[in-house]
């Protein structure tokens, strides 16, 4: 039964597929291709940000943490090398480079302790949404409400905090020893996560 709901999701997915690139809308086909290879593989990989800190805490497996770590990783070294060309071509670093204060501390505990009491993070939070977990439907309406409180409040927090000191580290301490902090920082996590509990 459920082989058979798999090849109809898939024979649909198709014709949609088909039925963009017979309208000439490669971006929207592209888009949505992207999109059901991204679900499948979170879908598989069981890919949490909260599980990552539960499961090493709780249960000491690390196999998650080190999935992140490297996530995180290659991220960090890729807006480096766009942040790097854009300045040593005489243009501002994309990006948003943020205020660092308390409202950092305030919203990681929040959003940490969100994501505990919700039994996952907001990509595994879709993921169950999709496989029929009735309990989580109560999540991802919380996530919505949520973050229609918080677009409705944005400018409210934003002006508050746009003055705060911003922290933008190869700024403060120039490029190459930020990607020598960057490396140990990231070699020492890794090689932590490799060793026995």
């Amino acid at each position: 039964m459920q082989r058979k709901v798999a090849y109809g999701l898939l024979f649909f997915f198709l014709i949609v597929i088909l039925y963009f690139l017979a309208n000439q809308n490669f971006t929207r086909a592209a888009v949505f291709a992207l999109g059901i290879g991204f679900g499948y593989a979170v879908s598989r990989s069981r890919f949490c940000f909260a599980s990552a800190f539960r499961d090493l805490i709780m249960f000491r497996d690390k196999a998650m943490s080190r999935g992140v770590t490297v996530l995180i990783a290659v991220s960090a070294a890729g807006f480096f090398a766009v942040q790097f060309l854009a300045v040593s071509q005489g243009n501002v670093p994309p990006g948003k480079i943020n205020p660092v204060g308390w409202h950092l501390v305030i919203g990681g505990i929040i959003f940490g302790a969100g994501m505990v009491l919700a039994g996952g993070c907001v990509i595994s939070t879709l993921v169950r949404v999709g496989e029929g977990f009735f309990h989580y439907w109560g999540v991802l309406l919380g996530i919505v409400i949520g973050s229609v409180l918080g677009a409705f409040g944005y400018g409210y927090w934003k002006d508050i905090l746009i003055s705060s000191q911003k922290f933008w580290l190869p700024g403060i301490i120039g490029w190459f020893p930020t990607l020598i902090i960057y490396a140990i920082i990231f070699f020492l996590l890794l090689k932590a996560l490799r060793e026995e509990m």
